[in-house]
Parts: C-alpha cells; sequence; structure tokens
C-alpha cells in the first residue's frame, strides 16, 4: 500500500527555489491573492527600512563625528568611574574657563581655546575646539551661543555638534540667544557706527540694522523670537540720549522707539512678550513694545553694586542708605520692580531665575525666593568669581579651576527658618 502511494506523495512537494530573484518571482505570481499582498508589503516594508535608515542617518550625521563619538566614550567612562561627591562638581578640563552659562542640566563654558558642554560629576558631553582671544557664552533651549568679543568668530553648538559656525568681516561687541535657538550679534561695521543681526539656528541670517547715528550697546530677542529690542544711545549735543528700539524680525521694520533723555544705557532684558526692563545710570525703566517708557526706580551708577539677568528677570543690588542693611536688592519680572530687601553684607555676584534670586557675598551664599523670602544659605561657597542659579534653585559656583554645585540639601546649606 505504502509503496503506491509513494509516487503522489513527490508529486505533492513543491521545491522552493535557492534564488532570491525567484523566490519573489514565484511570491509574485502566486495564484493565492493573500500571498500576493503579503509578498508585495514585505518589498515596501524593506525598502521603507532602507529610506528611513538613510533619512535618519542624513538628519542625525552629527551624532556619528568623531568629536561625537569621542564625547559618547567620554561619557561612558565618567560615568562607570564616577565617585562619590564627584556629582557636586565640574573640574575644567583645561583648569581654567573665560565665561559660562548653564546649560540643560549642567554648564557650557569656555576657554581660550574650546568650548565644553558638561554636567556635575566633569562628564564632558562635547568639546568644540575654538581658538578666541574673548570667548563669551549665552545658551538657552538646548543651544549655546559662542563668540570671541572683539574678535569675528561666533558659533551656535548643541549637544549634537555645532548647528552654525559664522566668520563675520566686522568685530563682535556683543551678543544674545534666544529660547528657540535664534540669535543676535552686535558688530562694529566699517562705515557705520555699529550694526545688529538675527540669525537663525542654521546660521542664515533674518535680520539686520546698520545705525549711522546709534551706537548699539545690546539686543535681545522677544522669547517668541518674533520681536528685537535694541538699547543705544545717541549723541545729542553734550548730552546721551539712550534709545529702546523695537524691530520686526520678519519684515525689518522699526516699530516703536522710546526715547530716555539724559540716561546712559547698560543693561537690557526683555520680559516675556510684553517689553523689556532697561538699566540706566539714572535708574530702572520698563519700555513696552509700543514705545511707552515708565520709570521704575531711581538709581545713581554710583550707588549700583552687581547685576544679573536671565530669562524674562533681572536683578540689581544697589548700596542702602537705610536701617542695617549694606545693600538692597530690587528684581524686575514681567514689567513688575518688587523690592528693597535689605541684605546685611554687599554682594560680590548675583544670579537670577524662575526660581529666586541668589547673592554671592564674604560669607558664601543666600538664596531667596521671588518674594524675597531667604531660603537657604551655603558658606562654602565663599571665593567663587561667579554664580548662577537654576530654574529649580541650584546655585553653580564659578571658581577659577572648577564649578561646585549647591543645593538646600548640600552637606553644608542651613535653611534659613527666619524668614524677612
Amino acid at each position: 500500500m505504502s509503496e503506491q502511494q509513494t509516487p503522489q506523495n513527490k508529486a505533492n512537494i513543491v521545491r522552493f527555489p535557492a534564488s532570491k530573484k525567484e523566490r519573489r518571482k514565484l511570491l509574485r505570481e502566486s495564484k493565492d491573492k493573500r500571498v500576493r499582498i503579503v509578498g508585495t508589503l514585505r518589498i515596501a516594508c524593506g525598502w521603507l527600512l532602507i529610506v528611513g535608515a538613510f533619512l535618519f542617518l542624513l538628519t542625525n550625521y552629527q551624532l556619528f563625528s568623531p568629536s561625537s563619538i569621542r564625547s559618547f566614550a567620554e561619557y561612558t567612562v565618567a560615568g562607570l568611574s564616577r565617585r562619590e561627591g564627584d556629582i557636586t562638581a565640574i573640574n575644567y578640563e583645561n583648569d581654567t574657563f573665560s565665561d559660562a552659562a548653564l546649560f540643560e542640566a549642567g554648564l557650557a563654558y569656555a576657554d581660550s581655546d574650546s568650548l565644553f558642554l558638561a554636567r556635575p560629576g566633569s562628564v564632558t558631553e562635547l568639546t568644540y575646539a575654538l581658538g578666541y582671544s574673548s570667548p563669551v557664552v549665552e545658551a538657552e533651549g538646548g543651544y549655546a551661543l559662542v563668540y570671541d568679543r572683539g574678535g569675528m568668530k561666533a558659533a551656535l553648538v548643541s549637544s549634537a555638534g555645532p548647528s552654525a559656525e559664522l566668520e563675520l568681516s566686522a568685530p563682535i561687541l556683543t551678543g544674545s540667544i534666544g529660547r528657540g535657538g535664534r540669535f543676535v550679534l552686535v558688530t562694529d561695521d566699517q562705515g557705520y557706527r555699529t550694526a545688529v543681526a538675527v540669525y537663525d539656528t542654521d546660521g542664515t541670517e533674518v535680520f539686520k540694522y546698520q545705525s549711522s547715528e546709534y551706537y548699539i550697546l545690546s539686543a535681545s530677542l522677544s522669547p517668541d523670537g518674533r520681536t528685537l529690542a535694541v538699547l543705544a544711545f545717541l549723541q545729542n549735543g553734550v548730552a546721551l540720549d539712550s534709545h529702546v528700539l523695537f524691530y520686526d524680525v520678519s519684515s525689518g521694520e522699526l516699530d516703536a522707539d522710546a526715547a530716555l533723555s539724559d540716561a546712559l544705557g547698560i543693561e537690557l532684558c526683555y520680559q516675556e512678550n510684553s517689553g523689556a526692563a532697561v538699566l540706566c545710570d539714572d535708574g530702572v525703566y520698563f519700555v513696552t513694545r509700543n514705545g511707552n517708557a515708565e520709570h521704575l526706580l531711581t538709581l545713581a551708577s554710583s550707588d549700583l553694586i552687581a547685576v544679573a539677568s536671565r530669562g524674562n528677570a533681572m536683578a540689581i543690588a544697589a548700596r542702602s542708605y537705610s536701617g542695617d542693611a549694606r545693600a538692597d536688592l530690587y528684581t524686575v519680572r514681567s514689567g513688575t520692580l518688587e523690592g528693597p530687601f535689605g541684605l546685611a553684607e554687599e554682594p560680590t555676584a548675583l544670579a537670577v531665575s524662575a526660581a529666586g534670586t541668589a547673592a554671592l557675598s564674604a560669607s558664601g551664599v543666600t538664596v531667596c525666593d521671588t518674594g524675597f523670602t531667604p531660603l537657604w544659605r551655603n558658606a562654602e561657597a565663599v571665593g567663587a568669581r561667579r554664580i548662577l542659579l537654576t530654574d529649580n534653585g541650584t546655585v553653580y559656583a564659578l571658581y577659577s579651576r572648577n564649578a561646585r554645585v549647591f543645593t538646600a540639601h548640600s552637606e553644608q546649606s542651613e535653611e534659613i527658618s527666619n524668614a524677612k
């Protein structure tokens, strides 16, 4: 019986081709519609996978650059070798720094040779070669702007690598960066007194104003990136008048011009999308986007001790002439002046953020909330060159060779219970 079934069994055997081309042809020409559909989908998915991988590599090629691979290796090694206590410090790669700014969960700092993106624990995520004479660092929204003050080079860098690299034809006087990564550079253009330009994240110039009459001191973008506020001064005989100019970045048109007579501007801070806080040699002003100016505080320049700006907040410390206070602390947030709050010691540096204000003095750092309620202090911060305050209330104290991180829960931090 089995001998008679053998030929029938052999007839039912289907030999699948060994060649890939023949197998695909067999699937396409199958009599079963379902097999043909599955075969077509299989081929389509394969091509989509190839195209997707190509597009990913095309848009994220910087992740595979030698510097990114090296940074990833350094991050891994540093993470594996981290010891107890390392998380409270960032050791500078070359034992020095010229300028620094808060960047994501760490710092962007620069010396004359390189820009470093680093996290507590001395983990360097990215090293970008500079060769600048006087590097200045600004950071916001996942981007760090570094420019050579007095030089002609600037770069916009993210954790994935450089996004824009510029070599200008005029010396850079100052710069700033907006929330979306757009940045501003003020230059000493030949044939003009000064000029200001706005650049996109890829380095494309989207706005430029060259002035034949104003000396531009600083400029800042609104949080939405649509408006540029420019602080400049104009010589009027023997007097110097400051002007706050608001430009529409897209159209290039002047929206408003606010004159601050007999005042010399010092610093400008954009306050959300409502206007700008301006520190001058005669006090503090708030200028709205339609050009209305309000004198918030009268202050002689000789009494000014320290000033700091970050985000939509400006902090000012001035000499105090009342009570036992050595200095008065003020803040301007969203166009509203708060203060004074008396400080027992003159601050050597200030820092401000959405969390509040920090003051560094000869006895350490003291942190207050936005209502000037003292929260905590730490005496170990003595000797720092500068301080930075994050939006969650963490203090970065910048020393000559490293940066230390202080919080309310640090070992030497003391909670302040006698508020105000």
